[in-house]
């Protein structure tokens, strides 16, 4: 959920006569956790771990209009529920959200980001220490980041420090949050209002209760929720806590960001999940593939037309003629006649595959499961395939740029212990996992050479994945003596 003046919030709930932040907080988390955007949000990802609606599919009951009589002699209309015991009941997931996401999330964030400090104050001993920040937990936070926004149309990243002193971060789930924007630039996080069920033992029973924590640029309460629903202060030291503490000379000293320590990531400029791209496609793919598995399971592949046969049971007539091949008829006009029955297969795969090459289409992903790739694509064909990935991909980088690049800022503000630092002379370079071809990536990096600085050009080399550590193993083997010239074959002398 998205607010954008909390002023206005508090304004109505004093025309209400209450002011009190433990009811604001009731009512605000309240409309929150009812809203639409946050039931798109367990949407996603419900539809991301494979719990899609078709589980919820009886295929033993079916629903039918049915005419009835009543008492008064009037026909009445209704729904009739018709339950058959006896009818399979599979249901077929198909995991194509989780496919798309994950193919989208690979692609951005399978290889790490390439982070350099241009020329200015300290950069070269920052940029080292970026390079070693931005380790593999990391990359797989960026993963996770892509994930969650993908599934839930943003994501957050929280930064603290530990018990020990260490910066440290997390992404918290986007459901957990509601997050007070600034009314000119809704990128400003002003406020952040995170709330999460714990469970507490009352009076020898089990219980779940609401926690809430409130961020601002300077500090952070933290509420419990109450019998009533009210939240109150926690015990203890609970209202208006400075973000961490700094220990001097044996004394405690409060500190804060002097902004709220949250980072949005936006999947777009809508904030809306791929999910609802695909949603009803993905369910009428399961549905069309759950009916048709359970009627080939329920087929009677062939079954007897008998005329003239009395005074046995069908599963008698059955055994005879499972066991003699032949069954007697006493009238001379009966006869026995076997028909086959035939299931439309053909119609419901060339339906199947509509619904399939749809979903990849308004997901904007590659179905690699296409004879359109060929055995032995080139880069051109490779790029073709790519286009409509691209286009979704590219929205998705600037908004992971910005996103990274405001959560470097408080590993600047950490290293620089809180002196200024210019932000703008830091540069990230999403390197794609993109399928390529190898040898004509190599043979454009060779032609480059010169042209564009060599760590742009490792980034795109299909052999690197960190381009900060190759950087600083090729400098080694310089170093050591027995390093490649980067560019020839030739060992340096």
């Amino acid at each position: 959920m998205f607010v954008s003046d909390m002023d206005l919030i508090k304004a109505k709930l004093f025309a209400e006569g209450r002011l009190n932040d433990g009811e604001i907080l009731r009512e605000i988390i309240n409309d929150d956790e009812n809203s639409v955007y946050k039931h798109k949000m367990y949407e996603g990802e419900k539809y991301y771990r494979c719990e899609q609606d078709i589980l919820n599919h009886n295929f033993n009951e079916h629903p039918f209009s049915e005419t009835r009589i009543n008492d008064e002699g009037f026909e009445n209309e209704g729904i009739v529920n018709f339950k058959n015991p006896n009818r399979s009941n599979n249901k077929c997931v198909n995991p194509f959200h989780r496919i798309l996401v994950d193919q989208k999330a690979s692609y951005i964030a399978g290889r790490e980001p390439t982070i350099t400090v241009r020329e200015g104050l300290k950069s070269a001993e920052f940029e080292k220490k970026l390079s070693m920040f931005t380790d593999d937990y990391f990359n797989q936070t960026v993963y996770d980041l892509v994930v969650g926004a993908s599934n839930k149309g943003l994501e957050y990243i929280h930064i603290y420090y530990d018990s020990e002193g260490e910066l440290k971060y997390c992404i918290v789930p986007a459901e957990e949050i509601i997050a007070v924007f600034d009314n000119d630039n809704e990128n400003d996080i002003k406020e952040v209002i995170r709330y999460y069920y714990i469970r507490v033992f009352d009076k020898g029973y089990e219980r779940l209760v609401r926690k809430a924590e409130w961020w601002t640029g300077e500090n952070v309460s933290y509420y419990i929720e109450d019998n009533s629903g009210v939240f109150i202060p926690e015990q203890g030291e609970s209202l208006n806590v400075p973000h961490w503490y700094r220990f001097e000379n044996n004394k405690k000293y409060g500190e804060s960001w002097g902004r709220v320590p949250f980072v949005v990531m936006r999947n777009n400029s809508r904030s809306t999940t791929d999910l609802e791209l695909i949603k009803s496609l993905s369910d009428a793919y399961d549905l069309v593939l759950s009916e048709g598995t359970n009627n080939l399971i329920d087929l009677v592949e062939l079954y007897w037309v008998i005329e003239g046969y009395e005074g046995e049971t069908a599963s008698a007539i059955a055994k005879k003629l499972q066991i003699n091949k032949a069954v007697h008829i006493s009238d001379s006009s009966g006869k026995v006649e076997a028909k086959q029955v035939d299931i439309p297969v053909q119609g419901r795969i060339d339906w199947l595959k509509l619904i399939k090459r749809d979903i990849f289409q308004f997901g904007m992903g590659v179905d690699t499961d296409t004879e359109k790739l060929g055995s032995a694509p080139s880069g051109v064909s490779l790029k073709f395939q790519y286009s409509m990935f691209n286009l979704k991909v590219n929205g998705v980088i600037p908004r992971l740029k910005k996103a990274l690049k405001d959560f470097l800022w408080f590993v600047a503000n950490d290293y620089f212990d809180g002196e200024f630092f210019d932000m703008n002379i830091v540069d990230i370079n999403i390197n794609l996992n993109s399928i390529t071809d190898d040898k004509e990536t190599m043979e454009i990096l060779a032609m480059s050479k010169g042209i564009v600085s060599e760590k742009t050009l490792l980034g795109k080399h299909p052999f690197v994945d960190d381009v900060n550590s190759e950087i600083f193993n090729i400098d080694e083997e310089r170093r050591n003596g027995f390093g490649y010239d980067r560019g020839t074959n030739d060992k340096n002398n």
